[in-house]
């Protein structure tokens, strides 16, 4: 088991350095973009239709990147209290109960998003010119990326599980 999470959070350690680029690269541009925007608006009176589109674009992507990291780490919100009052190993059932419903809610959410992309290929974005599926297509990758970042932390939990029952045994 311990081989396997080893394995498993070696390669997601390299995925979320690549989300974390991905993150600040986007909210780089989004700053850019808006500057770029409140600049152009108040200083010379004028506007374009696509600074605000892409800000939103790319905030969603980097709202569902940073859940996937905030999986990883433990961050999302949770009512630590009840679980922190279990013993070690009704905890560790209880994380491991919790994340699977919550990639049940992501699966669901994954497959929607499939749907959603699928159907808006043809859809024309008014203000940046490209096709919406590409601004949805933050919906599967997100839940994918978090259903990845739930293994680890089940994987962990199952790894805890197993230690602490050894440790009763001793």
């Amino acid at each position: 088991m311990k081989q396997i999470l080893s394995c498993y959070s070696g390669i997601m350690d390299v995925i979320e350095k690549i989300l974390r680029c991905l993150i600040g690269i986007a909210m780089a541009v989004m700053v850019a973009v808006i500057f770029y925007q409140v600049v152009l608006r108040y200083v010379f009176n004028n506007s374009n239709i696509w600074s605000e589109e892409l800000a939103r674009y790319l905030m969603c992507y980097v709202v569902l990147f940073g859940a996937a990291i905030a999986i990883r780490k433990g961050s999302h919100l949770q009512v630590d209290f009840l679980i922190n009052m279990l013993p070690e190993r009704a905890r560790s059932l209880a994380v491991i109960a919790c994340t699977i419903a919550g990639d049940a809610f992501l699966v669901f959410f994954f497959i929607h998003g499939i749907s959603l992309v699928q159907g808006t290929f043809k859809s024309i974005s008014s203000g940046t010119g490209i096709p919406m599926a590409y601004a949805y297509m933050c919906l599967p990758i997100g839940a994918v990326l978090m259903v990845m970042a739930s293994i680890e932390v089940i994987l962990k939990e199952a790894d805890s599980f197993i230690e602490s029952g050894k440790e009763k045994k001793r």
